[in-house]
């Protein structure tokens, strides 16, 4: 599954992995999940995949370190969405310091990602 054109879910909590990976490929896109930094570092070098969506607050690395780690590995060719159920503008900050392109609250706006994911896809 090298150089396809799918979105990687990163996310801790398996409900919201779930419900996101269900939510698009509804919507026609391949969709890989992990549940963790390590995971999705794994599943990228592996899949090559074209968009991230990632939680910023999870246990161990977190989303914004995640994402660093992302940009300097694989420069600005990954698009990258964090989800954010804080509403501290600190935590917003940070995420777009570490080269989040985009970054939405929890609870999510179904509509808006949709809006996103066509300038991936």
């Amino acid at each position: 599954m090298n150089n396809c054109e799918a979105i990687l879910v990163v996310d801790d909590d398996s409900d919201v992995r779930d419900s996101l990976k269900a939510l698009l490929e509804l919507d026609g896109h391949l969709t890989l999940t992990a549940s963790s930094a390590e995971e999705a570092i794994a599943a990228i070098a592996r899949h090559q995949p074209i968009c991230v969506i990632l939680d910023l607050l999870m246990p161990g690395v977190g989303g914004a370190e995640l994402a660093r780690r992302i940009r300097s590995e694989r420069g600005s060719e990954l698009v990258l969405l964090a989800l954010t159920g804080s509403v501290r503008e600190s935590d917003q900050e940070e995420a777009e310091r570490s080269g989040v392109d985009y970054v939405l609250h929890k609870p999510l706006d179904v509509s808006r990602l949709r809006r996103m994911l066509p300038r991936v896809s």
